[in-house]
Order: structure tokens, then sequence, then C-alpha cells
């Protein structure tokens, strides 16, 4: 999914009456309005009759109009809160939750639905918070991207650096590496290569899986890192500085992927980031299902 095409598809909120999810209707609507995209507020509810739509909602979509978000349409459906948003998210361009973390007030928009609807959607899934519970998102800083060489890393960039390109922010990408790798079986082992000899590689891989970028998005201020260091500590180092973060997810398999994108790295940043994740699911194979593949770029 790239953040510069046409598809009309809107932007899609899962939201309820707490701040942190009228902070992310305000977030997506900020991005509906650059892609000219439509907002579509959903509200969960458990299975039953017809709801009304609450007063709180109508105002919370009065407010994303008013901001200047395209055409929003607000509803309330029954149902479980993953498969109403699953549902409500085909064809869109992102989904978007409000939360802070697996101890937000309303559960219902944690990160485990998050995480749960990556594998589930076509769509990049979105987990907008600020620094702190009071504080909504950033609106400045740079967009921040996972690389590792894979085909879900690939998507990754390229979502990043279009959405960077829409907002008009600078794209940091982030490659790391280790002398110290652990394996399947969780044990550990020193990597023969010399470390200046792992930078380097480091450096040649980053340098290849940025040129077609610097290449289609010739305007955009692009800053490269090689780092030893941990995907993880990596990324969240970078950001409390950062507008957003953007991770690919392997699909089936994750915890057994080394790299930028192991499953353990996407779920702790959606718990943990103190700004807005957005996870993009794993490229479809031309069968239809998920790819996996794991280049072992990064340890």
């Amino acid at each position: 999914m790239n953040a510069s095409s046409t598809d009309a598809g809107p932007v899609v909120v899962g939201v309820d009456p707490s701040d942190c999810a009228r902070d992310a209707a305000g977030w997506a609507a900020d991005l509906a309005q650059v892609w000219g995209a439509p907002l579509h507020l959903v509200h969960a509810v458990p299975n039953g009759g017809p709801l009304p739509v609450p007063r709180w909602l109508d105002e919370l979509s009065g407010a994303t109009e008013r901001a200047g978000a395209g055409p929003t349409r607000a509803e309330v459906v029954t149902g479980a809160v993953v498969d109403v948003l699953a549902q409500s998210a085909a064809g869109a361009r992102m989904l978007a939750l409000g939360s802070y973390g697996e101890g937000a007030r309303s559960g219902m928009l944690a990160g485990a639905v998050a995480l749960a609807l990556v594998g589930r959607i076509a769509c990049p899934v979105a987990v907008v918070r600020g620094s702190t519970p009071q504080l909504p998102p950033r609106r400045g800083g740079p967009v921040v991207v996972g690389v590792d060489g894979s085909a879900p890393g690939r998507g990754a960039v390229e979502f990043a650096a279009a959405l960077a390109v829409s907002l008009g922010a600078p794209l940091v990408a982030v490659h790391t590496w280790a002398a110290v790798v652990t394996g399947a079986d969780g044990a550990t082992r020193r990597r023969l290569e010399d470390p200046s000899v792992l930078a380097a590689q480091g450096a040649a891989l980053l340098d290849t899986e940025l040129g077609v970028i610097a290449a289609t998005h010739p305007g955009l201020s692009l800053q490269r890192l090689v780092l030893e260091d941990t995907p993880l500590r990596a990324l969240l180092d970078r950001a409390p500085d950062a507008r957003l973060l953007v991770v690919g997810h392997r699909g089936l398999g994750a915890e057994l992927a080394a790299g930028m994108l192991h499953g353990s790295t996407s779920r702790s940043l959606v718990e943990f980031a103190p700004c807005p994740v957005v996870v993009t699911g794993p490229p479809a194979a031309s069968d239809g299902r998920s790819t996996a593949r794991s280049t072992g770029a990064t340890r």
C-alpha cells in the first residue's frame, strides 16, 4: 500500500469516548485531509439491536470536519471489536486506533486489538498516542522507519517514504546490526565477521534499499542510520522526537524471524513507543497468501 496512491479508500478510525480515541481521530483527520480521503469513524458495541449514534460521536465527527477532513461518516456497529474493525477496514487506506498501551483506560482499543488486526487486514494499522496520556501526538518531526532488506520491510519503507512526502516531513531510515545474535533455539552466538565488515554490509544494504526511494522521491529529505544495536532499542530511542514510526510485520512465523520486523519488535513498539506507530502487513503473494520471508539481513 502506497500513501501517495490515488486509492479512494477511507481512513478508518476505531473510536470510543476516551481522550486517546479522540486524539486518534484528530490525527487520522489530518492524514485524511492530506490524502484527500474520506474519514470513517467506527464505534463497536456488544451484539444487540441497532443503536443511535451517541452525542459524543456526533461531536467528534463535527470536530474532524471543522478541522478540514474530507467527508466524515460516523456509525455505531454491533459486534466484537476486532471483527467490526476488520470488516470496516476492508478497502481502507489505513486503520487508526487510539491507545496508550495495554493500560489505557479503554481496553477496547488497546495494543492487543491492533496486533490482532495487523495480520488480518490488508491496510496499515496505526496506533496513535502522545508521549503521555495527557498529550496528543506530535504534529512535527520525522517519519522513522526500520529497514532490514526483507520484502515486508521494503513495503514498510515505500509506505513510510510516500507518507513523509505527503506530510512534508523528513524520513529517517534505520538499519541495525549486531555481533551477537540469538538463534531460533534461544541460544546466543557471536558472528564470525569482523564488526567493521558487519557495519559495512549494513550500510550497503541500506543504500540498496533506499536507492529506489531516493530516485522516486528526489525532493525527500532522507537520513540514513546504520547502528550496532537491537531494532527495538534503536527505534524507541528515536521515538520521542518522531512524528511517527513505521515498521513492517512478517505475518505468520514472525516470532521465529530475525531482524527489524521481528514480531516482538512490532508488538513492543505498539505497546510502548511514545509516538504513533504504523504497522504495515506482509505483502500478498500471487496466490493470495501473505509472504513471510526473512533475508537475515538484520539479526
